[in-house]
């Protein structure tokens, strides 16, 4: 322990600094992450979330686990404050890991699309050739 000596009248023993973390990053300096809160509008920021990808998937998720648990919660012990505790946690949980999950499974569909072992097909291409096949139906028939 620092500032501890049981020499007792001897000669101080020299402190020695010990690593709290071993995290080869370096510390975030304070300028970076004022700048980041800065970047942050909320209204910007929450009116796009419905335009994500993973956005409603995860919500709905969320909104169901939680009150399921909520539920069960509050039958298992009576409703209060611990009961709409564990409904929230759960709600945050099962939000956050659908939403990770979803982004995972784009990630590895964007990974095969690279590398070529998924063909990579647009619902605006599907229906021009869908619009080609039409017209040259129509051109056979007259």
């Amino acid at each position: 322990m620092a500032g501890v000596n049981n020499n007792h009248g001897k000669e101080p023993l020299p402190e020695i600094p010990v690593p709290i973390l071993n995290d080869p990053r370096p510390a975030p300096d304070r300028d970076q992450v004022v700048s980041a809160f800065k970047t942050l509008e909320p209204t910007r920021d929450f009116s796009s979330m419905r335009k994500s990808p993973c956005a409603k998937e995860s919500f709905v998720d969320g909104i169901a686990v939680g009150f399921g648990v909520g539920l069960l919660k509050t039958m298992k012990s009576g409703f209060g404050k611990s009961a709409a505790n564990w409904g929230f946690g759960a709600f945050v949980l099962m939000t956050i890991g659908t939403w990770e999950y979803c982004h995972y499974k784009i990630h590895q569909r964007r990974q095969l699309m690279a590398t070529g072992q998924m063909p990579v097909v647009s619902t605006v291409d599907l229906d021009a050739a869908k619009r080609r096949e039409a017209i040259a139906a129509r051109q056979k028939d007259v």
